[in-house]
């Protein structure tokens, strides 16, 4: 029986959920990309393990400091070069002090919504990274895993092959993985056939098969009243 489906921001019956499909899905944690999802929400993988095994975590490794947040942008989101943006060219380009920003990452002072989200786009995260509580944030980032466990369950069980977890998260467009859940769904719900759509697609088959039959003079001039008549439409 497959797990009820999570509210959105419900971090343990999203656990319990994942939990439940991770069998029928013929998977493990080693297939879940746990080490994308720490990096789009800066919660170390041991952190996420444990919480997916059940065990108990202290808040303080869930909801990290702002400066801690803000030093783990630093060391996974790079400059072009590759290496770590300069606090001083973090500060020119957000048009702040360099003493504020040298007090920020040091947790000396709080930052205020508008630089925060400024922080956040400057290191292209989300915004909410250096504010959201650490449940939300995980259950934010667990949930397209959720989904496309579910997804890999329900055709597993239709005999279809398996379908990598990259599709869920650490790619570059999350949406792709939405799209592609979609176009798997379609797949496994289809459209209640229309049976007055179908006899008149049979039809046109039909038709369409005696007119190809039909000696080359003959198919000419079928073909002839039939654009004459639609001409005329």
């Amino acid at each position: 029986m497959k797990a009820a489906h999570p509210t959105h921001d419900d971090l343990a019956a999203l656990i319990t959920a994942i939990n439940e499909l991770l069998p029928s899905a013929g998977m493990s944690y080693d297939d879940l990309e746990l080490d994308a999802v720490a990096y789009e929400t800066g919660i170390s993988e041991e952190v996420i393990r444990a919480l997916l095994h059940g065990r108990p975590v202290p808040d303080e490794q869930l909801n990290l400091p702002f400066a801690e947040r803000l030093a783990f942008l630093l060391k996974t989101r790079l400059a072009p070069d590759g290496k770590p943006y300069s606090k001083a060219f973090i500060a020119d380009a957000l048009g702040i002090s360099r003493a504020m920003v040298f007090a920020l990452f040091k947790g000396d002072r709080e930052a205020g919504r508008a630089v925060a989200a400024e922080l956040e786009e400057f290191f292209r995260v989300d915004p909410g990274f250096l504010s959201t509580s650490g449940r939300r944030a995980l259950a934010r980032a667990l949930r397209p895993i959720y989904a496309t466990l579910s997804m890999v369950s329900d055709l597993r069980e239709k005999r279809v092959s398996h379908l990598a977890m990259r599709s869920s998260v650490g790619v570059p467009d999350i949406r792709l993985a939405g799209q592609l859940q979609e176009a798997v769904h379609a797949v496994l719900n289809p459209a209640e056939p229309d049976p007055e759509a179908d006899a008149a697609e049979r039809e046109l088959r039909e038709l369409t098969d005696q007119v190809r039959a039909l000696a080359p003079n003959s198919r000419s001039h079928v073909l002839r009243n039939i654009r004459k008549f639609l001409g005329q439409q």
